[in-house]
């Protein structure tokens, strides 16, 4: 069955009614609007408010959820209590100017701050509500201001972060009904309360006094705005969600506006869910969001950081996939990034600082998601980011037709030229050095001849690579199942509770081989149940779910051999022989190991 957590972002995630939106814009005016963002690729998001300053306790205990940003929705803190807090609120370390030096060191292009988050404390001068840093805090002024200029001085696009939907702190808003207990809930759909004239009235009385005479400020008061980033557009309708839009461009025009504004559909480019390492795409241009730990705002108590080469790697995934990065710091409350932030991005911006080019400007992959890693272009320019090197010397580059030109490693000065050969019509092997020049992400440069000719089927690896069938890189066939979260620990196909659903691969074999069929699965113990199918090439191996654990408690099972007589493409297909549970399993991976090789 498909289990959700208690956070807000997965029903964002999940916000993908069929449908587009109004838009008067034309292909070629949308371009030219695009243009700096699909240039700029990586950006930085920071979450800062009155939530920093108890960076996740509240009367000396920690308050349940991952996020420090929603301690007053989470910890249940009265308005009047909260408010309070603004006098204690004095960030005499912020410094707009190192912020954005320290953005466009670690190689980012565009910054967006929250400008107002879901407590409804704005941290600018707002006339339309006093509730804000200027009137409230001993601080007395407006952050916005400073980093619009540095902004400005350094060449970084300013975004101002608007949450638009909710405000904890408005009566007539969504979220807070321990205030308000007549309010809109923070979990309530939108069909609980689209017919309730007193909700429904209310909440336009919200829109129409706090959150548009807001965006008007923020529009009108700090020069060019690069992006208005919305959040939480599930909650609002799509007339309302259009409205939004509308009104950004007609105060300014170039203004981009993300998906999160109401749906899939709307704004100018998508969004991923909150930290999804593993997604679908469904939208040419589209933004992935992500944490150095596992708040957005600062949490004292969050030492849970990511290390940099799983950053780098999750960065180079959404390039290779045709997306922007907006990777997030969550300043203290004195308004300083905490020395393991700086630390990340220094480390980030020593690698964007010598692979850059294979990232700004590039779109994505021609050659799919090749086993070692991954690949990104520009025009005539392959890069491939090697994460996995090959034991053997030799890089097999799948699916490139096109003659190569030249070869070299990006972070080689001399680019001293790399020898290589076609080994079929699809392949072509490049020699590399015995190790990596970087250990994190090594890039490989291939200038080919004439326009990119490339296929993007899975080529299978007899050597140096294991092959791995991820779920999200399945495609699903039937009634029920469906893709989960595609967060950590979270990238399966889940709710397999229709026994005719299958998720199917297409591969390509170079030669032909034996493999050794492995499932990675987890299944609810006293919930999932049953028994399978993996086929390929006219063999069928058969599997019986083992249930255990909670539902996310990963099992390895190898289930036999299948032999590839010739080479040629393929159809990897899982389906269910029977289901004696409520669900089959969610199924993470496949993996084929070429029998006879040392992986």
């Amino acid at each position: 069955m498909i289990k959700k957590d208690m956070y807000m972002d997965n029903a964002e995630a999940e916000a993908v009614e069929q449908g587009t939106a109004s838009t008067e814009y034309t292909e070629e005016v949308q371009d030219r609007r695009l243009a700096w963002w699909r240039e700029a690729r990586f950006g930085m998001f920071i979450h800062w408010g009155l939530y920093s300053l108890l960076g996740g306790v509240w009367k000396g205990k920690e308050v349940p959820g991952a996020y420090g940003e929603h301690i007053m929705l989470r910890g249940q803190i009265p308005v009047k209590e909260y408010e309070a807090l603004a006098e204690e609120f004095n960030p005499v370390s912020f410094d707009a100017e190192a912020w954005v030096k320290a953005a466009k060191a670690a190689g980012m292009k565009y910054l967006v701050i929250t400008a107002k988050h879901h407590d409804g404390f704005a941290l600018y001068d707002s006339a339309v509500s006093d509730f804000n840093i200027v009137k409230r805090s001993p601080y007395g002024r407006d952050p916005m201001k400073d980093l619009a200029e540095a902004c400005r001085k350094h060449d970084v696009k300013l975004c101002f972060y608007y949450s638009h939907s909710m405000d904890w702190h408005h009566p007539d808003s969504q979220g807070n009904t321990h205030d308000y207990p007549n309010n809109i809930g923070a979990w309530d759909p939108l069909e609980s309360w689209i017919d309730d004239e007193d909700k429904r009235t209310r909440y336009e009385r919200y829109l129409n006094e706090k959150a548009f005479p807001q965006l008007k400020e923020l529009l009108t008061q700090y020069g060019d705005v690069a992006i208005i980033w919305f959040d939480c557009g599930h909650k609002i309708t799509d007339e309302q969600g259009q409205r939004f839009v509308d009104f950004v461009r007609s105060l300014q025009p170039n203004c981009l506006v993300n998906r999160r504004v109401r749906r899939d559909g709307f704004g100018d480019y998508g969004n991923s869910g909150d930290n999804q390492l593993h997604i679908r795409i469904n939208r040419k241009d589209w933004e992935s969001i992500h944490t150095m730990n596992n708040s957005w705002g600062y949490k004292k108590t969050d030492h849970n950081w990511k290390s940099v080469k799983g950053i780098l790697h999750n960065m180079i995934d959404v390039f290779s996939l045709n997306g922007n990065y907006l990777l997030n710091v969550g300043p203290t409350p004195e308004g300083e990034f905490d020395d393991k932030s700086k630390e990340i991005l220094r480390d980030i911006g020593q690698w964007m600082k010598v692979n850059g080019e294979s990232v700004y400007g590039t779109t994505g992959s021609p050659i799919g998601k090749p086993q070692w890693g991954r690949c990104t272009a520009k025009g005539q320019t392959l890069y491939l980011h090697v994460f996995d090197w090959p034991a053997s010397g030799e890089l097999i580059v799948p699916g490139l037709h096109n003659p190569i030109v030249k070869a070299y490693l990006l972070a080689d000065e001399r680019k001293a030229p790399l020898a290589h050969r076609r080994l079929n019509e699809e392949d072509i092997a490049i020699s590399v050095p015995g190790a990596p020049l970087d250990a994190n992400a090594t890039v490989v440069v291939l200038e080919i001849e004439g326009t990119v000719d490339a296929n993007p089927v899975k080529r299978l690896h007899r050597k140096d690579h294991l092959n791995v069938f991820g779920a999200f890189d399945g495609d699903i066939e039937g009634s029920e199942l469906r893709y989960d979260t595609g967060k950590a620990g979270r990238d399966v196909v889940t709710n397999w509770t229709n026994a005719a659903d299958r998720i199917t691969w297409t591969y390509r074999a170079a030669e032909a081989g034996a493999y050794a069929v492995k499932v990675v699965y987890c299944a609810e113990e006293g919930t999932a149940g049953g028994t399978f199918v993996v086929e390929t090439a006219g063999q069928k191996l058969s599997g019986q779910v083992t249930p255990q654990g909670n539902g996310y408690s990963f099992i390895d099972e190898t289930l036999g051999v299948i032999r590839l007589d010739q080479p040629g493409e393929y159809r990897l297909t899982v389906s269910a022989d029977s289901i004696s549970g409520e669900a089959l399993m969610n199924l993470k991976e496949v993996q084929l190991k070429p029998v006879g090789e040392t992986i």
